[in-house]
């Protein structure tokens, strides 16, 4: 399963949208969602990755985002 997808259908409560390409990931969270909070379970739950990901991660309402680097 392609990783955007995956992590759309894991946090569907959390994630409003996964958009990009290969080399990074751009994930719309609702505005209630703590960043800080969700990139620690994305962390625990990809520690061994095949391929590096690169999300930048941001809320629905607001213009920046935070980056990610899961390996």
């Amino acid at each position: 399963m392609e990783f955007s997808h995956e992590l759309k259908e894991l946090y569907p409560d959390k994630i409003i949208e996964v958009r990009g390409n290969a080399d990074a990931l751009t994930v719309i969270l609702h505005a209630e969602v703590d960043i800080e909070k969700f990139k620690d379970e994305l962390k625990e739950k990809f520690t061994h990755l095949d391929d590096k990901q690169i999300l930048f991660i941001k809320h629905e309402d607001r213009q920046d985002f935070e980056k990610l680097i899961l390996d």
